[in-house]
């Protein structure tokens, strides 16, 4: 199987990504969450060498279908074959971190992982939809961290604009003052449709943070 770089590079361009569906393929075996440290480091460095292409990485809700194709005869006759479980989590986290193409596998809200037979070398077929169409480059990204914990991905044009600093904090103490499911569904509303994130979940990813309190001297 040849992998023509070029081609792929083509499916991250910002046309591609406002049709809310990413597809890439991986002349790549997939490892097991069961390898050692430095076989997964290495699938997702391989991954990496493709998902870097992407100037622009999904910060919404997204769904995760994951196809592995391997010869039947290679799958059924080998005794170490992995379990199709075993393979979702080091390809998921080959995705994420600005290397990758999702912001935290914490916004995959959905995985679905087929064997397929092949003539053909291993391989694997990852395809990320997203439907609310939330992405943004990966220059622009910025993480507003506020003193609960709490995170909001922007781009960072946004901190230019007059009134995003008092907007910003009103949406975070709306956040913040949710305690129930019936809090929620009153004040949704009001919210970003960019969801929220915990800073203990981002925090060793290399973005660039920036605290809530921070924000009147960043967008004077």
């Amino acid at each position: 199987m040849i992998f023509n770089s070029q081609v792929e590079n083509k499916l991250f361009e910002r046309g591609w990504f406002l049709n809310g569906e990413i597809k890439f393929t991986a002349p790549v075996k997939p490892v097991s969450s069961q390898n050692n440290s430095e076989q997964k480091q290495l699938f997702r460095k391989q991954i990496h060498q493709i998902t870097t292409q992407s100037e622009f990485i999904i910060t919404g809700t997204c769904w995760v279908a994951i196809d592995y194709y391997c010869q039947h005869i290679r799958r059924q006759k080998n005794p170490g074959v992995y379990d199709m479980d075993n393979i979702v989590k080091p390809i998921l986290d080959s995705l994420v971190g600005i290397n990758g193409l999702i912001l935290d596998d914490v916004l995959v809200d959905r995985v679905t992982v087929n064997w397929i037979d092949t003539p053909h070398d291993d391989h694997i077929e990852v395809e990320i939809q997203y439907p609310d169409l939330i992405f943004v480059k990966k220059t622009d990204l910025v993480i507003i961290k506020s003193d609960s914990g709490w995170c909001w991905p922007v781009s960072q044009q946004l901190l230019t604009l007059d009134g995003f600093s008092e907007m910003a904090k009103r949406n975070f103490n709306t956040w913040d003052s949710i305690k129930s499911e019936d809090d929620y569904y009153a004040l949704v509303y009001m919210l970003p449709i960019q969801p929220y994130l915990y800073f203990s979940k981002i925090k060793d990813k290399n973005y660039t943070i920036v605290d809530l309190s921070s924000l009147d001297a960043q967008t004077s």
